[in-house]
C-alpha cells in the first residue's frame, strides 16, 4: 500500500513538473532569425550622357579701336540650343569626374551701347568643354542629386567676319559651377537634368573703320541640358 501511494505521489509529480515546464516555455519570447542586410547593387562605374541643351550668355565687352577704349562701346551674345554629351567615370558611390562637350554651335556677336549701329559685329563658331568633379546625394533611392564645379575652355573652330573684318576670337581658361540630378530608371538607365554656369571670357581681334580693334567679352554662358544617360 506504501508502495503504490509512493508509486503514485511520483507520477503526479512527474505529470506536474512537465505542465510547470511547459508553461514556462511558453512564457518565454521565441528567438528570431538574425536581420540580414538587403544587397545593394552599387552603380556601374562608367556612363555616358546625351541631351539637349540651351547655351544662355550673360554677355558684355569692352572694346578699343586703334588702341583707344570706346566709351559705352558693348556686345551681346546670341543664345544657342545644341546637343550635349557627357562622358564620366564614378571615383566611389559619392563622386564622379566627368567630361561635357557638346556639338559646336554658332553665336553671333552683335554690337550695343554705342556700337549698336554697327549691327553684328562676327561670328564664331565654338565648343565649350568641361572638366568638373560632382558630389552625389545617395540618399533618396532613384532620385540622385549632385553639385559640383570644374575647369572651362571655349574651343573655337571657326570665325566669320560682319561690321568687324578679319575676326579672329581666342579662348582663356575659366571654372564652372554645375548642379543637377539623375533619376534612375534601372541600374542601368537614367534620365537627368543638369545646369551649369561658366566663368568665360573671351579675346577677340580685328579691324573696322581701318583701324585694329581689339575686345575683352565676357560670355558667362548658364547652359542648361535634359536627357538620357546610360551607366556601364
Amino acid at each position: 500500500m506504501k508502495i503504490e501511494k509512493i508509486t503514485t505521489l511520483i507520477s503526479v509529480g512527474a505529470i506536474a513538473a512537465v505542465f510547470a515546464g511547459a508553461a514556462q516555455a511558453a512564457d518565454l519570447p521565441a528567438v528570431k532569425e538574425p536581420l540580414v542586410a538587403p544587397v545593394v547593387e552599387s552603380t556601374p562605374p562608367w556612363f555616358v550622357k546625351l541631351g539637349v541643351g540651351g547655351v544662355l550668355f550673360d554677355s558684355s565687352a569692352n572694346l578699343a579701336l586703334g588702341g583707344v577704349a570706346l566709351p559705352g562701346a558693348s556686345a551681346h551674345a546670341s543664345n544657342n540650343v545644341t546637343a550635349i554629351f557627357e562622358f564620366g567615370y564614378y571615383l566611389n558611390d559619392s563622386f564622379s569626374v566627368q567630361l561635357t562637350g557638346g556639338y559646336p554651335p554658332t553665336s553671333s556677336l552683335t554690337g550695343a551701347g554705342t556700337l549698336a549701329p554697327f549691327g553684328k559685329l562676327g561670328q564664331a563658331t565654338y565648343g565649350p568643354a568641361v572638366l568638373s568633379i560632382d558630389y552625389h546625394a545617395t540618399y533618396f533611392g532613384a532620385f540622385q542629386p549632385y553639385v559640383g564645379i570644374g575647369f572651362v575652355e571655349a574651343i573655337i573652330f571657326s570665325t566669320q567676319d560682319a561690321a568687324v573684318h578679319n575676326l579672329g576670337v581666342g579662348s582663356q581658361a575659366g571654372w564652372a559651377v554645375e548642379g543637377g540630378f539623375d533619376y534612375f530608371v534601372n541600374r542601368n538607365w537614367s534620365l537627368f537634368f543638369d545646369a551649369k554656369y561658366l566663368f568665360l571670357d573671351v579675346t577677340a581681334t580685328g579691324n573696322a573703320l581701318g583701324a585694329p580693334v581689339a575686345a575683352e567679352v565676357r560670355l558667362n554662358p548658364t547652359i542648361l541640358t535634359g536627357g538620357v544617360g546610360y551607366h556601364f
